[in-house]
């Protein structure tokens, strides 16, 4: 077998320029989906990351489905109702977020962006968690309703002149101070724009009538979500009718964006493989014409007592060995390309990270190994059944 595969290895070399014309087809197409697939991966592991950092033990509340547009009523969450979720057992903490888009005047110029109104003490969880870091000034005292925290991106972009702490900005035709500046970095890559932070009696001064856009509910231990959730769940159909919020734990929510990115991945991943049919005839193409110009060697060497077999194996190793080739150059590109595109996207705020495993690598190799013998086949079968006499004949 060894002589066979050194025979193998010798016919590529000798046929160098047709072999890596070849191999171009076959490295696209797995440079392609080499780095989708550790994009993809690595996207959903800096999701399980985040997640984790959330804690396992929050459950969000949404009035209405905000993901499905399918709920059967619109409704405004009360405090009255966040009171009643406070008292269901197990409930450490409930923090409720009121979103509302403003006009910013500074100066004689005007900018939008999203305020978002939540109680100044249960705020820190968003340093914690990585999402807001105070750069300057200082955080608002809990009830402050005439101060403001605004997004470095508002600070410096927004407007001509930048934006200091202690300057005066309206808010819907409202005056505040700016009580300090933070780096919101990761929520404006998001495409929310502007972020604008302040307390609840804040929010409520520009909209009396608002009601919580999102609320997390933070319980003992995750052990306690999936009860928390249903007595949630209870309550809200009782009082405003079934579907009248939208309520989903950690867990949930990392399903939905695993089942997300795996249909994407697919989808990506079916695009990538045309490049890999493309290389595959291109295999087929080169291995035909290969069979051609050594129909002659082929009689020789079936004359001196190779079997069918042995030419058999000899074209399908070589097309096999085209395919691996190619799969070990599009691997190291593929995996290359998903470095650029975490560096890409950290330098853009999105935490992503390039997952480099095993199973992708030796699944890539696999398949493009597998896939030279495929397109191999039919030449090899050929090769293999050509008349010894009428292959010597040949010229």
């Amino acid at each position: 077998m060894m002589d066979i595969i050194i025979h193998a290895m010798k016919n590529l070399r000798r046929e160098g320029i047709r072999t890596f014309l070849t191999l171009i087809g076959v490295v696209i197409g797995i440079a392609a989906i080499v780095a989708l697939l550790s994009a993809g991966q690595g996207l959903t592991l800096a999701v399980e990351n985040e997640l984790e950092q959330l804690g396992s033990n929050i459950i969000y509340l949404y009035p209405g489905d905000p993901y499905s547009g399918t709920s059967s009523t619109s409704i405004t969450i009360t405090e009255y109702d966040l009171d009643k979720v406070r008292a269901i057992t197990n409930v450490t903490d409930v923090l409720p977020m009121y979103m509302l888009p403003v006009s910013i005047t500074f100066g004689n110029e005007n900018f939008g962006a999203l305020a978002m109104g939540v109680d100044m003490e249960d705020a820190k969880i968003f340093t914690d968690m990585g999402y807001y870091k105070l750069i300057e000034g200082q955080w608002i005292s809990k009830g402050d309703s005439y101060s403001v925290l605004i997004g470095k991106k508002v600070a410096e972009e927004a407007f001509d002149k930048p934006i200091n702490v202690r300057k005066i900005l309206f808010l819907n035709e409202q005056e505040f101070r700016v009580s300090g500046i933070i780096d919101d970095s990761i929520m404006s890559s998001t495409g929310m724009g502007g972020i604008v932070m302040m307390s609840i009696e804040a929010i409520k001064k520009l909209d009396s009538s608002i009601g919580p856009s999102e609320t997390w509910v933070m319980t003992s231990s995750a052990n306690d979500v999936t009860e928390v959730s249903e007595k949630m769940k209870d309550y809200f159909n009782k009082k405003y009718g079934e579907k009248s919020v939208y309520v989903i734990t950690s867990e949930q929510l990392l399903e939905q964006v695993n089942s997300i990115f795996g249909l994407i991945t697919i989808f990506l991943v079916g695009i990538g493989s045309i490049s890999i049919i493309v290389g595959g005839v291109g295999i087929m193409n080169a291995m035909i014409t290969s069979v051609v110009e050594r129909t002659k060697e082929i009689g020789i060497m079936k004359a001196l007592g190779a079997s069918n077999f042995k030419i058999l194996a000899i074209f399908l190793l070589e097309s096999g060995f085209i395919g691996m080739i190619g799969g070990i150059i599009g691997i190291l590109i593929g995996y290359g390309l998903s470095i650029i595109i975490a560096i890409i996207g950290s330098q853009s705020g999105f935490p992503l990270e390039a997952a480099i495993n095993w199973q992708i690598t030796l699944g890539a190799l696999a398949f493009s190994m597998l896939l030279g013998m495929i397109s191999g086949a039919i030449p090899a079968w050929r090769a293999a059944n050509l008349d010894p006499i009428e292959a010597l004949r040949y010229e």
